[in-house]
């Protein structure tokens, strides 16, 4: 073929074409020889392109050529003796349907491809404050598998577009999706064959499992093409993009990078995700990510940064910006609920220390379950996990997970169990949507989804770790009241203010911005043998007119709080309890005094009468 080589620029990793021509620069280590190999898109080798020391610069080879159709050609770089993928690459060919298991056939193999810059965006990134956002976290595939979609439209984006305005409805405003780019689905083990002609040597052998939820080493920038179409994966992925911030909402991308990845990589890989994608934050998982440079890097200042710790320094300095972009992201909300609700020694101090924690420099992540746990409903349904079908023999998973099952491991007919159970998942939800934090609801928890106590599917791809949306009255229902509670925390900003809650009155509003309740009013100090706690907010320092008043009871039984006497001539009305959960304004006969049904919360409103 007639093609021209000559040095290339070595400021920017991966491929850039112009027209006719591409710059490949990548890194080499050794001295061995370098190759790029050069397929079309049905993989037929073109070219191999050798390429001498003329080429390097430091432990960069960069080259440009001219003479190919760079959108319908795939490549390889032989480098340090392997023939490897560009972890720079943009597209990847080879893995265009989901877990294909023929492909062992070529040996589990994919090309690096070259992304097409064709799309433009039609909406900008919404800007949503971190006291207005409610997260939702959810698997491409898993959220849209059971929804009664044709089989071209389950487990891919065209379902999943089918489906957002389900998450808007519900009050959602930040998506936070599970793996997007590619990954390898297919877990296998490597297998000795003798042969006549070499050497024993070692080839993949038949897949064993599949890598469901796409943790671990991947291709990070380029999205996955069993989600997005095999044809132009960045431009579906795109448009999905847009469509969500023209409905107001944003996406956070959940990134699993491993410890052997360099730091500028990393960084390279969000940077390439915020100016081409739009992308508007990252979820980062991962042991010895460099946080700090994260943190500090001038293009993501904007970007919204979540993780389980940074460091005291790193928040240190975030008191020197006026928006919040870095979020600790872990399961703090989480324990001291469970413990409570489920009776195991849960401690009231703590529990009110969650409810507000805040800083005004950076800010938490609240949620009652994630996707590496039970479901909410199997919090409340399994004493034990249940973890056999991941073929370990129970040995994967959190063994701490502080559940219940209130008389019958797993499902069951009795009534009154499933009441008990529907009163906590209730009270979990209603608990996550009234923390100062950002609430995050795992995506069927609204709806009762069950995974029957398995508490790690990462590698459940069926109907056990794929979402369902049940049909059950009671569970239609949850998922009415889940709407109805993200209403009011947004109906009521007090409950989610920016700042930290001091306990005073500093404005002089009359009473304090928060304040703690008990069997008498103004309970100024809170002890561990508490099971219940009335959490007063001053709607006046967030510019409103009416108060919030927050009836906790861990106890069995029903237990009393007194209502402390309202300014001017407001009343206490109660607005819902989640026993049943529904949503009203009844105006207390009993302004002094309320009684709370045991394991439920109230939610009171101090307003003037109607």
């Amino acid at each position: 073929m007639n093609y021209k080589l000559a040095p290339g620029d070595y400021r920017k990793m991966g491929v850039t074409v112009q027209g006719d021509t591409a710059v490949f620069t990548f890194e080499v280590k050794t001295d061995a020889k370098v190759v790029l190999h050069l397929y079309d898109r049905k993989k037929k080798p073109l070219e191999k392109i050798l390429l001498d020391e003329s080429y390097r610069r430091g432990r960069l080879f960069s080259v440009s050529i001219k003479g190919f159709s760079w959108m319908d050609t795939a490549y390889l770089i032989e480098r340090d003796g392997e023939v490897v993928v560009d972890p720079y690459a943009t597209r990847i060919y080879g893995r265009e349907k989901w877990a294909e298991r023929r492909r062992v056939k070529e040996h589990y193999k994919v090309y690096s491809g070259i992304s097409s810059d064709r799309y433009r965006f039609k909406h900008k990134n919404p800007s949503i404050d971190a006291s207005d956002m409610v997260m939702y976290k959810l698997h491409m595939r898993g959220f849209t598998m059971l929804r009664g979609l044709s089989d071209e439209n389950a487990g891919n984006v065209s379902g999943l577009k089918r489906k957002l305005k389900e998450c808007k409805d519900l009050g959602v405003t930040s998506l936070e999706f599970m793996p997007l780019y590619e990954f390898e689905e297919l877990q296998y083990r490597m297998k000795t064959v003798e042969g006549t002609s070499r050497k024993p040597h070692l080839i993949p052998d038949e897949a064993y499992n599949t890598n469901y939820w796409g943790y671990g080493l991947a291709q990070y920038m380029a999205p996955k093409a069993s989600y997005f179409g095999a044809a132009q994966p960045e431009n579906q992925m795109k448009e999905m993009i847009d469509k969500i911030h023209g409905m107001g909402m944003e996406i956070i991308m959940e990134m699993s990078f491993v410890p052997e990845l360099s730091a500028d990589y990393i960084l390279d890989v969000l940077h390439y995700w915020v100016t081409e994608y739009h992308v508007d934050g990252f979820h980062l998982l991962g042991y010895g990510l460099p946080m700090n440079r994260i943190a500090d890097d001038a293009l993501l200042g904007r970007t919204k940064i979540f993780h389980d710790h940074f460091d005291a320094e790193t928040l240190e300095r975030e008191k020197q910006y006026k928006h919040k972009h870095l979020f600790i992201y872990d399961q703090a909300f989480l324990y001291p609920l469970r413990k409570l609700q489920n009776h195991m020694e849960g401690s009231i101090i703590e529990f009110a220390n969650m409810m507000k924690r805040q800083n005004s420099a950076y800010g938490f992540v609240n949620y009652a379950a994630n996707n590496y746990g039970f479901t909410l409903r199997d919090v409340y349904s399994y004493s034990e996990k249940h973890n056999e079908m991941n073929g370990e023999e129970n040995h994967d998973g959190d063994n701490y997970n502080f559940s219940h099952n209130y008389g019958q491991e797993g499902d069951t007919k009795s009534k009154a169990v499933q009441n008990i159970r529907l009163t906590h998942i209730r009270t979990a939800l209603a608990t996550v949507l009234t923390g100062q934090g950002i609430p995050l609801i795992l995506a069927g928890d609204e709806a009762g989804n069950t995974q029957n106590g398995n508490n790690n599917a990462y590698c459940q791809d069926n109907e056990l770790g794929w979402v369902e949306f049940s049909r059950q009255k009671r569970f239609r229902e949850l998922r009415t009241f889940t709407k109805n509670m993200i209403a009011f925390r947004k109906e009521h900003k007090i409950l989610s203010l920016p700042n930290p809650m001091e306990m005073s009155d500093y404005r002089h509003k009359g009473i304090p911005d928060l304040s703690y309740h008990g069997k008498e009013p103004w309970t100024m100090w809170l002890s561990d043998d508490m099971k219940s706690i009335g959490i007063l907010y001053d709607g006046a320092y967030a510019g409103e007119e009416s108060d919030v008043m927050l009836l906790f009871n861990f106890y069995f039984g029903e237990d009393s709080f007194a209502l402390p006497k309202l300014n001017g001539r407001r009343k206490w009305y109660e607005v819902m309890n989640t026993t049943d959960g529904e949503f009203k304004s009844v105006l207390l006969k009993n302004q002094k005094e309320h009684i709370v049904p045991g394991g439920s919360v109230t939610i009171l409103v101090g307003k003037k009468e109607h």
